[in-house]
């Protein structure tokens, strides 16, 4: 009876070991997959019958079985791609998509855009993210589709002009300001660009009139579309001390009526800098120098196309516009388990929840327990393929074992059969 289990437990052996076999034939077929997982056979043995003996109590095995296929979730290396759709985390997560069956999950994050605009991955699968508040530009909470279909940036109206400029404290008095003859009775101009509602470019001058002494008046005007004067949208007057600098200034903010169907009186507020000990900053000054701008900023832009996308380290997908305008449209959600080994691998670099892994927990990159985002990057297998060569020449002299264990009890049977001829 003792032959015929050590046969019998001879034959578990050489099962396991073919199974061992298998799987590691599996991780080496996928040592260059995307985001695949190395799996491992798990063993146990297997009780056969306990005997009552003269020193106590005895157990025989009966050999040994495989306990579980488990799988192993150590991070991958990255590889570097030259497209920005080409995601990989860098800690834990899994990326979200949804399909016709249900929603799955993987680390393979080799994704790009369909013909509608959406991220899908090589499957077709779409991934899954949170939109972008237009007004606030931060993510909102539900789940859904990232989907690109912001080609043109709407445009910003100029609301606010920051110039720094220096009146040449020589200049004579040849004021009072005439848009009929801006140049014969201002000493100096700075000419801007603003944008309207619309984004159309309105070309503004800023002239400077000296009307006595260590003070300015300061006329905002626009081109007449007739071909008239300039017509004067905003005055005021620059106010300096001894020292050349800024004391007081009045007029701003200028409301402007743009042409051009724009919205009207749009109130533009025209900054020349910080009053004498006010703080830091550019300011505007009356020094025994040429007239000169030293700085001339505005916060409006027109609208513009879109160049390109992007995508940082918290999953935000930010699109590039011609205008020079760079917002976020989106961000890529990540998915984590309270049991990543209990998820169930169906293939195609996808896993599935169970019962085992448990609910998802949803969030965004770079917060709470969630990895962050690598964009241009792919994140290989982490099959070590050093160690798996290892154990299939463990396995492979484990297998050879069992078959000379059964050989063995093979020859000791016959020569039992012998005893009875």
């Amino acid at each position: 009876m003792s032959l015929s289990n050590a046969l019998f437990s001879s034959v578990t052996g050489l099962g396991t070991a073919s199974t061992a076999i298998s799987v590691i034939g599996d991780n080496i077929a996928n040592v260059s997959t995307p985001g695949f997982k190395e799996r491992r056979a798990e063993f146990s043995d297997v009780l056969g019958q306990s005997l009552s003996t003269a020193g106590g109590f005895s157990q025989t095995g009966a050999g040994s079985t495989v306990a579980r296929i488990g799988q192993i979730f150590s991070q991958g290396s990255f590889e570097t791609t030259e497209r920005p759709t080409d995601l990989a985390i860098e800690g834990r997560g899994f990326f979200i998509l949804e399909g016709q069956v249900g929603r799955n999950f993987s680390r393979a994050g080799i994704f790009t855009f369909d013909n509608a605009g959406t991220l899908v991955d090589s499957s077709g699968l779409r991934v899954q993210g949170f939109g972008i508040d237009p007004t606030t530009l931060q993510p909102v909470g539900q789940l859904g589709d990232i989907q690109i279909n912001a080609t043109l940036a709407p445009p910003r109206p100029s609301t606010e002009v920051n110039l720094s400029v220096n009146l040449d404290s020589n200049e004579l008095p040849n004021g009072p300001f005439d848009p009929a003859d801006p140049t014969t009775t201002s000493g100096f101009q700075t000419g801007l660009t603003l944008f309207d509602s619309l984004g159309n470019a309105q070309p503004t001058n800023i002239y400077y009139t000296n009307t006595g002494v260590n003070t300015w008046e300061w006329n905002a005007t626009l081109p007449d579309v007739a071909g008239g004067p300039d017509i004067v949208q905003g005055t005021g007057t620059l106010t300096f001390d001894t020292q050349g600098g800024l004391t007081a200034v009045t007029g701003s903010p200028v409301t402007f009526n743009f042409p051009g169907g724009a919205a009207p009186a749009q109130v533009v507020d025209i900054d020349f800098g910080p009053l004498v000990g006010a703080g830091p900053g550019d300011p505007t000054t009356q020094f025994a120098e040429t007239s000169t701008v030293n700085s001339a900023t505005q916060d409006g832009f027109a609208p513009g196309t879109l160049q390109g996308i992007s995508v940082d380290r918290e999953g935000f997908i930010n699109a590039s516009f011609s205008n020079g305008e760079t917002r976020p449209i989106a961000q890529v959600a990540l998915a984590t388990f309270a049991n990543v080994e209990g998820l169930q691998a169906i293939g195609n670099n996808l896993f599935s929840e169970s019962r085992d892994s448990g609910q998802p927990l949803v969030g965004a990159a770079g917060t709470g327990q969630f990895g962050s985002v690598r964009s241009n990057s792919i994140e290989q297998s982490n099959v070590d393929l050093a160690a798996q060569f290892i154990r299939l020449i463990m396995n492979q002299r484990a297998f050879q074992a069992n078959t000379r264990t059964v050989s063995t009890t093979n020859e000791l049977l016959a020569n039992l059969v012998q005893l009875g001829q």
